[in-house]
């Protein structure tokens, strides 16, 4: 192999290590996004079992809506992860952003996560 080979072979194989670094990465970020989600469901359902007091009945339809809200934003932002393309922020901003409403309900509610929320620093 002459030294041009051996220079494109390099190059090809960082241009791949660059790409799968980008992609994971992306991925990442939708897992965090997730993570969160899935945190703020387990909170609702401490909530709602009482572990921090009696839970309102009243609350109920708003925290169904919240977290459908959340689910939805969530779902379009896993939907639109495309391995060619940067994650759409607003798409990304907006699941950050029901997911903070309904974790502020929650807290509004007496609920309080043992851990702390990133996107509503609760």
């Amino acid at each position: 192999m002459n030294i041009k080979h051996s220079f494109f072979a390099s190059l090809v194989t960082s241009c791949i290590l660059l790409a799968s670094c980008t992609e994971q990465k992306r991925i990442m970020k939708i897992d965090h996004v997730q993570d969160e989600y899935n945190n703020a469901v387990a909170l609702n359902e401490r909530y709602l079992h009482g572990n921090y007091g009696a839970p309102d009945p009243a609350s109920f339809k708003r925290l169904a809506q919240y977290k459908q809200d959340a689910y939805q934003a969530v779902t379009q932002l896993k939907g639109q992860f495309d391995q060619t393309k940067p994650i759409p922020k607003a798409t990304k901003t907006n699941a950050e952003q029901k997911i903070n409403i309904y974790v502020s309900y929650l807290n509004a509610l007496g609920a309080t996560s043992a851990t702390k929320n990133t996107f509503t620093g609760f």
